[in-house]
């Protein structure tokens, strides 16, 4: 028995070490939303429960679990609703987008991709790919006015689908037993985030936003705002599966 178990342990390091484990792909639209959360603004005087965001993005010097030099944009659309009023820090956020680019892979996981995805790397490694995907998600929370600086707490659920020449070649990769793929295409993750923002008394908020997917493997994103009062926003994020961009748009409140 004892023989046994040395021998799986020596044969799962033996494994690691001589790069013959799959590596593991994922679709573009398993990452984080760049959707800019409207934070309790009184936008031209209104004090309307309801408002609808805008949004519009790019990225480039995409980086993530086995990809790399990508680049991408799009845009989304966010209704969100506060059950109790305005002056409520509860919320409910639903959102839409859409978004393109391209990509490129390579093995990140230290070293423990086998040698058939190595070798398919070093013949075609440099070919960037293009992909598409669609992303809804659904989310609830809160602020917090705590004097002059916001706390904010949000979770939910984020569903996505897509296609494009990375989808097929995540395909081909996989029917050919050189790399894992964890979905088809299409999949749910789960969605939290953290935000801490502070009020410029008449001249609109700054806030900072962590956002995190969950399911099977970690994605986040981070992203840094100005609302401007008139509902005008805009801002600079780092996601995985994004890159490091812009995005600008512009809250209507009803």
């Amino acid at each position: 028995m004892k023989k046994s178990i040395l021998f799986c342990m020596l044969s799962t390091v033996a494994l690691s070490l001589c790069g013959c484990l799959n590596p593991h792909l994922s679709s573009m639209g398993a990452s984080p939303m760049i959707v800019a959360h409207q934070p309790r603004l009184a936008v031209n005087g209104d004090t309307s429960s309801l408002t609808v965001s805008v949004d519009a993005y790019g990225g480039m010097k995409m980086t993530g679990r086995n990809i790399k030099d990508g680049f991408t944009g799009g845009g989304a659309v966010a209704l969100s609703y506060r059950p109790l009023g305005f002056a409520s820090p509860l919320y409910v956020e639903a959102a839409f987008g859409g978004k393109g680019g391209k990509a490129s892979l390579e093995c990140s996981e230290s070293g423990k991709c086998n040698d058939g995805y190595n070798a398919w790397l070093a013949e075609v490694g440099k070919k960037k790919y293009s992909f598409w995907n669609l992303q809804e998600r659904i989310s609830f929370g809160a602020d917090f006015d705590v004097g002059p600086v916001i706390l904010g707490l949000g979770v939910g659920a984020q569903i996505f689908e897509g296609g494009g020449d990375f989808d097929d070649i995540r395909d081909y990769l996989d029917k050919q037993n050189l790399a894992d793929n964890e979905d088809e295409g299409y999949g749910v993750k789960l969605y939290s985030a953290a935000r801490f923002g502070a009020r410029l008394g008449q001249n609109g908020v700054v806030m900072l936003e962590s956002d995190f997917m969950w399911l099977k493997t970690l994605n986040i994103g981070i992203m840094l705002s100005y609302y401007h009062p008139s509902g005008f926003h805009g801002g600079v994020f780092a996601a995985e599966k994004v890159g490091y961009g812009v995005n600008f748009g512009k809250t209507f409140s009803f």
